[in-house]
């Protein structure tokens, strides 16, 4: 679910009913869910001579974030005039919510002269995750070319439970040479646990050297 809460139900059960009254204790206990994942529980049951069937509600929390499925547990313990031949009941929680989706910027970037400049990407989600997301990146040539324009940078990122962005650095090759506008990009590629809307970023390289001035001898 998305929003609210669930109620699921373990059923305590006798293999036939006693002519005596038979208690025990239960407990919830966390496995991999917890926290905000369900509300913790402990109490006591009581059959009464001829009940053979008890149930434990369990209230689980409702929310958008995407996860693993998740488990918790309900132990019995403390038995009176019964032998517990099955003491923990397993509950698991399956998480229906869709992963975030991804994007990349574009940039548009002054080429410098010799100075370390840098052509700095964003890649955000749209949402926080519950899961590890990652994500491959590659620069490619447009009208820029790698080595001679940018250096050319590839490798993979991890979006920890929580994080909203991070950033990819291209670091550009300045010089004095008057000419065009240049372009590369930066593609995202084999996405986990993440859904990618936008996987092309553009860096326009703005040249920022004067033109060759003309004398006549």
């Amino acid at each position: 679910g998305d929003s609210g809460t669930k109620r699921p139900v373990f059923t305590v059960s006798l293999s036939w009913p006693s002519g005596k009254t038979v208690t025990v204790d239960y407990a919830t206990e966390d496995g991999t869910a917890g926290g905000d994942d369900y509300l913790a529980g402990t109490g006591t049951l009581t059959f009464t001579p001829g009940t053979t069937a008890k149930s434990v509600w369990v209230t689980t929390q409702a929310d958008v974030l995407d996860e693993d499925d998740e488990t918790f547990f309900v132990n019995l313990s403390n038995p009176v005039n019964a032998l517990v031949t099955d003491g923990q009941g397993q509950g698991t929680i399956v998480d229906d919510d869709q992963p975030p989706a991804m994007t990349i910027n574009d940039v548009t970037v002054q080429e410098g002269n010799g100075e370390t400049v840098n052509a700095v990407f964003t890649l955000a989600l749209s949402t926080v995750s519950g899961r590890t997301v990652t994500i491959d990146y590659a620069t490619a040539n447009g009208t820029a070319t790698a080595g001679s324009d940018y250096s050319a940078q590839s490798g993979t990122l991890a979006f920890s439970p929580g994080d909203l962005s991070k950033t990819v650095s291209v670091p550009l090759v300045g010089d004095t040479l008057y000419e065009e506008t240049e372009t590369f990009s930066v593609n995202l590629s084999n996405p986990g646990n993440v859904t990618v809307t936008d996987g092309e970023g553009r860096a326009t390289i703005i040249d920022d050297d004067l033109p060759p001035s003309i004398t006549l001898s």
